[in-house]
């Protein structure tokens, strides 16, 4: 096979803006797992028993609801990252996708393994803030907190980004931003709890390791 004919192909694409074509259906696998674990783990939870990692300070953090804003926007920039960073190469979205598969796994074990959920307070119905907090309940039941996707896809497309030689410089201090905010975000709106944090840099971590990813690339 012609692998310096097809890096070479692709090298154009991206100078010329297009979006190589393997991007596609590794965009469409790693989806594929993250609804999965999200969806097919819970027809089990019904028949095990639920923990709770709450604590006084947990409890103490107010709702603010227009934090919902960046929890919405994080699916945003989990599709921006995964477009950009998959069309590094072939073989680098090969490793991305091993690595994504081992953290959706890794996370499908622990919610079937130890299920955690929480208390959540009822936003009023007015207001628009309070009105997508109230939708985001009504999609998204307390259940497979630990750890926390939202914290762990981000960090996991932080550090695989780490590792692309065509991730522009500012991306790796924006992100890195973004992810403390969503951190902040996940307490404010009531979705998570502060072990849900931790756990998904650990997880997020683990994968990347495993995979290879991360490393720096000149």
């Amino acid at each position: 096979m012609n692998f310096a004919g097809r890096e070479g192909s692709e090298t154009n694409q991206l100078q010329t803006r297009r979006i190589p074509r393997h991007v596609w259906p590794c965009m469409a696998v790693m989806l594929f797992a993250q609804l999965l674990v999200f969806y097919a783990t819970r027809l089990l939870l019904p028949y095990l028993p639920q923990h709770s990692f709450e604590t006084a300070l947990d409890a103490a953090i107010p709702v603010r609801a227009e934090w919902i804003i960046i929890y919405y926007l994080t699916f945003v920039f989990w599709i921006a990252s995964a477009v950009l960073i998959l069309s590094e190469s072939r073989a680098y979205a090969r490793r991305m996708v091993r690595g994504y598969l081992i953290a959706m796994l890794i996370s499908g074990v622990i919610f079937v393994g130890y299920p955690t959920t929480m208390t959540r307070p009822v936003p009023p119905d007015t207001g628009l803030f309070n009105i997508l907090l109230a939708l985001l309940y009504q999609m998204d039941a307390p259940v497979n907190l630990c750890p926390s996707l939202h914290v762990l896809i981000t960090y996991f497309c932080i550090r695989a980004a780490m590792g692309s030689r065509i991730v522009p410089k500012w991306y790796l201090p924006v992100s890195w931003v973004f992810l403390a905010l969503v951190c902040l975000c996940i307490l404010f709106v009531k979705q998570h709890v502060l072990a849900d944090i931790p756990s998904a840099i650990l997880v997020g971590e683990l994968s990347v390791r495993l995979a290879g990813l991360g490393k720096e690339r000149k």
